[in-house]
């Protein structure tokens, strides 16, 4: 991803996805991708060590997540609630997933 895309996504100055990038990539996570076609461009590139540090939290955080909801809310509850926040996100195709 554009490191300007991904400091808007994040809701980062440039200053700030700089700084939060350069941290990644000193651990190994993230590197620096040129553009062939535009050398202005440079892309945040996710490491194999960071998509496995990636799958690593996902896993963690689905848990939390699954151990948070369902010490509090019944099934049916749960399917209410997922139909009502899935307002929130559109549609636009993508599913919450824990990448594999």
């Amino acid at each position: 991803m554009r490191r300007v895309d991904l400091a808007g996504e994040l809701l980062l100055t440039a200053s700030g996805i700089t700084r939060l990038l350069d941290g990644l990539e000193r651990a190994g996570f993230v590197e620096r991708g040129s553009c062939p076609g535009d050398r202005r461009v440079v892309y945040a590139v996710l490491t194999e060590a960071g998509l496995e540090k990636l799958r690593e939290a996902a896993a963690t955080h689905f848990e939390q997540i699954d151990e948070l909801f369902g010490a509090r809310f019944e099934e049916r509850e749960l399917d209410e609630l997922a139909a009502l926040l899935s307002r929130l996100g559109g549609d636009d195709g993508t599913d919450c997933e824990s990448p594999d």
